[in-house]
């Protein structure tokens, strides 16, 4: 079966009412949005869909902007539009890994409901991302590799080429006469991925010449493992995690260690993360799951971060610190750090209602000036039967984790603590 043949029958077996385009402007991609533009004229009712292209700027090579304008004039020909995202790449975790999560999320702000993003992925991606894992030490959910569709980062996925060898799209690229941009950090084997592109894959398909189809072949006998695993485990999957981000662990510690891991597997794949390898898992239950019980552990795993508090794990970014932060409320809307969206002000005529998020406090008016700070140590009267009690017991109280209450906002009169919003008032003694 030709590509376009191919591409037209994956089309009709999609309920999707639109289409949105990973265009880096390289081989791959390239021979992707012609397929479309000859998809869009062979199937008539088709343009009524949305097909649109994405590029996304890592500001990682000094050609970058040269490929911006190959792309724009690439979409110009092909009469389909183009968004231009630019994004900022955090390097802490390798280029590769924060590259590639850059990306993603700067697709996911523009894809619209019932629209699938589509991806150039092919046959020899496949291979690599399968010794990628294999190095790794991933389990079968990790040597599944790619699926023709998924989910990820939330988004559904279509990866039409992956049934199709590079040199396949090579041959369709030179018949149609296609021009394609080359990045030239692909020759830098430094990174893994090219490691294996240009130095180890080469001499195995040398050797065994339908190695890519066999790798292919054993990538979906994993995928089709990890979902049986997954069918005989939902029930219990189910118990652990009621919340997609948080993983309680009663009864965890009565599990086999086979099935801890593959419990923990299904709740980092069901938060679309990367799979660790077998060392990080049980670095994970070691340090994390089975850590002291006043411990307060956490792991980083690429861009997020699992922490433990009483018998659950919680799945978050990073955070920063924020203790020392000092903020003077000046205007009805005060913008908080680290993503913590807004704090806003309504007034009558005794009281200031404080709002942030989805939570709200009443407090008389002042004349003192107020402050927003996030950290606090000391004692408190947030109940007026009750003596004055040290902060750390009544988060500990309200079951607010400890990573979570230096992220609250704090209002201040003057010096005087007032409130904690959305968790409790300080009472006045007096």
């Amino acid at each position: 079966m030709d590509l376009l043949s191919d591409i037209e029958k994956q089309f009709k077996q999609t309920s999707a009412q639109g289409f949105l385009i990973a265009l880096s402007g390289g081989l791959d991609s390239t021979v992707l949005l012609s397929l479309f533009a000859k998809l869009r004229q062979k199937q008539p009712h088709l343009p009524t869909l949305s097909v649109r292209a994405i590029h996304i700027h890592h500001g990682l090579s000094p050609n970058a902007d040269s490929w911006v304008q190959h792309c724009q004039d690439l979409c110009a020909q092909f009469q389909i539009p183009l968004i231009i995202e630019r994004v900022q790449v955090d390097k802490t975790n390798g280029i590769e890994a924060g590259a590639r999560e850059a990306r993603y999320q700067a697709i996911k702000k523009h894809l619209q409901t019932q629209e699938v993003l589509i991806t150039a992925h092919h046959l020899n991606d496949q291979t690599e991302t399968f010794f990628l894992a294999l190095k790794r030490g991933s389990g079968l959910q990790g040597l599944g590799a790619m699926q023709q569709r998924s989910v990820l980062f939330g988004m559904p996925i279509l990866r039409p080429l992956l049934g199709f060898t590079r040199t396949q799209l090579e041959d369709y690229a030179q018949k149609e006469k296609l021009n394609w941009i080359t990045d030239e950090s692909n020759e830098d084997n430094r990174y893994d991925r090219n490691f294996l592109r240009n130095e180890i894959l080469p001499k195995l398909r040398e050797r065994w010449a339908h190695f890519d189809l066999a790798v292919q072949r054993s990538a979906q006998h994993c995928f089709e493992q990890q979902q049986l695993i997954n069918d005989l485990l939902n029930e219990a999957f189910a118990e652990h995690c009621k919340i997609k981000n948080q993983f309680k662990l009663l009864q965890f510690h009565q599990y086999s260690p086979t099935k801890q891991t593959a419990l923990l597997r299904m709740w980092l794949a069901e938060n679309q993360l990367e799979m660790p390898s077998k060392r990080q898992l049980t670095q994970l239950i070691n340090d994390v799951v089975f850590a002291k019980e006043d411990a307060i552990p956490q792991f980083q795993l690429v861009s997020k971060v699992i922490r433990r508090y009483q018998d659950c794990l919680y799945l978050t970014k990073p955070f920063s610190d924020l203790t020392k932060y000092t903020l003077k409320l000046e205007k009805n809307t005060l913008s908080l750090p680290d993503d913590l969206g807004n704090l806003t002000i309504q007034e009558n005529e005794n009281n200031l209602i404080f709002y942030w998020q989805d939570y709200s406090v009443t407090l008389e008016k002042t004349d003192s000036p107020i402050f927003i700070r996030f950290g606090y140590s000391g004692k408190v009267k947030h109940h007026s039967k009750r003596p004055r009690e040290d902060i750390k017991k009544i988060w500990q109280e309200l079951g607010v984790p400890v990573w979570e209450r230096n992220r609250i906002p704090l209002i201040f009169y003057g010096d005087e603590l007032k409130s904690a919003v959305g968790f409790f008032r300080v009472f006045d003694e007096s």
